[in-house]
Parts: C-alpha cells; sequence; structure tokens
C-alpha cells in the first residue's frame, strides 16, 4: 500500500475503496428518495434506510444467454429492501430462466412496456363481469 493510500486509510478509518462504494450508496439512496424511487419493488413500501437498500437485476443475469447484456442494462435493474431481495433469491424457482416478456416477469419485479401489457391483458381476462 503506497504512502498516499495508508493516510487516506487511517484519515477515514477504513480503506479508500470501501469508503468510495459506501459514499456512491448514499448518494444513490438520496437520489432514490428526492425522486420518489424509493419504495421496494418487491413489497412496494418505502426503503427507509440506507441499510435496507438493495439494487438487484429483476431477470437473473447469472447463467442467462447473454450475463453481460442483462448485468449491464438499466432497464433490468430494480431497487429493493435487502431482506425482500434475499428472501426472493432463496425461492425454489430461483435458478429458473424467465421467459421474457412475460406475466411470470412481471411478477418478479419486471416493468418494461411489454410485461406491463401482457399483465394488465392478463387481468382483463380474469375481471369478472359486474
Amino acid at each position: 500500500m503506497s504512502k498516499a493510500n495508508r493516510k487516506k486509510t487511517v484519515q477515514l478509518g477504513m480503506p479508500l475503496g470501501t469508503a468510495s462504494g459506501k459514499l456512491r450508496k448514499a448518494i444513490l439512496f438520496a437520489l432514490l428518495r428526492q425522486c420518489n424511487k424509493d419504495s421496494c419493488c418487491r413489497c412496494g413500501k418505502i426503503i427507509e434506510t440506507i441499510d435496507e437498500l438493495s439494487i438487484e437485476h429483476i431477470i437473473p443475469w447469472l447463467d442467462s444467454e447473454n450475463p453481460v447484456e442483462l448485468f449491464f442494462d438499466l432497464n433490468n435493474i430494480a431497487f429493493s429492501h435487502l431482506s425482500c431481495n434475499i428472501s426472493v433469491s432463496r425461492q425454489p424457482d430461483k435458478g429458473k430462466i424467465l421467459t421474457h416478456p412475460s406475466v411470470n416477469a412481471y411478477d418478479r419485479g419486471c416493468r418494461c412496456v411489454e410485461c406491463k401489457r401482457l399483465k394488465s391483458e392478463k387481468q382483463k381476462r380474469n375481471r369478472k363481469p359486474r
């Protein structure tokens, strides 16, 4: 470790990379709150603290046909409570590859135009007449 990096680590009380990551997350959380985008994509409740904030991929990128594209696709990113994200990752169909667009992808959190349209069509079909 260079002398400059040692000095930064001592003054920050943690490595510079760790401090930078925490700063980026704090900035992101503040912007989400300012834009009213701080509700969980899973449960719909407000994400109250930075420690609850989780960034997740709506359609899992790992072991997908094109992991790099899915990983960096901003339309595949959503925000959730860490606890909601963890509980979804522990579901038995975790490794199941989603077809996209689909109602299933919508139910798992995707809000792209195509998934919204399919969900709306399904709801209209299932609506009981008054």
